[in-house]
Parts: C-alpha cells; structure tokens; sequence
C-alpha cells in the first residue's frame, strides 16, 4: 500500500520550515529566501494534493486548524479533534456532516480571510475521508475432509 501523498508533503513541509528556523537563528538571509520559497512551493501543491486516506485528511484538517489559530477558538479546537481522530484512523458521520457544513461558511467569512484561505484544506480533506476503505482479510482456506479424518486417527 502506498503511503497517503498528503502525509508525504507535510512531512516535507515540517523538514522545510524545521530548516528555516535554523537559517533564521544563524541569520542567513541566503538561506532564509530559498526555505521560504520552497515552503511557497509545498503549501501550492497543498492545496492541490487529495488525500487518499482518513490520515491524509486529518492531516489536512491539523494544518487548517493551526492556520485559524486563537482567532476562532471553537472552530479551530473542533478541527483539531477531528483530525486526531481521522489521524487515528477513525472517522464518523457526524464529523464529516460538520465538515461538510463548515466549509462553505468559510468561503463565506465566518472566521475572516483565515478561513476563506483554508476553506480548500477542508474540502480536500472531505474527499480524502470520504472515500471508501477497502479491507483484506486473510483467511486460510477450510481443511479438507480427508485432513480432519487423519488428524482424528492419530490421535
């Protein structure tokens, strides 16, 4: 199974700005502007990536929290606990249904430009728990008749 592309790109995005910490305590103005241009870059393909699993999406709707920050408390406490819970590999109807109503308020204001800018994050991340997850069971097939016969004789 491949890993979900969000995971990978978030965990590119953590690398980058881990770096640009670092360029900024050594004061390295060179540096500075190459991590922030490359961290431009990741959060563009951001925004384009579907996730293909519950811990894509929770991996989204953790960023989306962040990015809304101390300005809208509730909501973003909300998003947090459900990317925790998608992260975890649980999701459920009425997450996705509080979702599904979240990101059009967004679009239309509710938490200001920070929301009209993660609006998309919350869409994306819809897709990706809203797909169906396949499960495969390994099962041995039964023994036949003549192996369970000679297993009772010698015994």
């Amino acid at each position: 199974m491949q890993m979900d592309p969000v995971v990978a790109l978030t965990e590119k995005l953590a690398q980058a700005e881990r770096a640009l910490r670092q360029a900024r305590l050594r004061s390295d103005e060179k540096m500075v502007a190459r991590w922030i241009e490359l961290i431009s870059l990741l959060n563009e393909e951001l925004y384009s990536i579907v996730p293909t699993s519950t811990l894509g999406a929770g991996e989204l709707l953790r960023r989306a929290a962040r990015s809304l920050g101390g300005t809208q408390t509730s909501i973003s406490s909300k998003l947090a606990d459900i990317s925790e819970r998608f992260s975890n590999g649980s999701r459920t109807l009425p997450d996705i249904v509080w979702l599904r109503w979240l990101r059009p308020a967004l679009t239309r204001g509710i938490c200001g430009n920070d929301g009209v800018i993660v609006a998309p994050l919350i869409a994306l991340a819809i897709k990706g728990a809203a797909r169906p997850v396949v499960v495969f069971r390994a099962v041995l097939p039964p023994p036949s008749d003549d192996d369970g016969d000679l297993r009772a004789l010698s015994s």
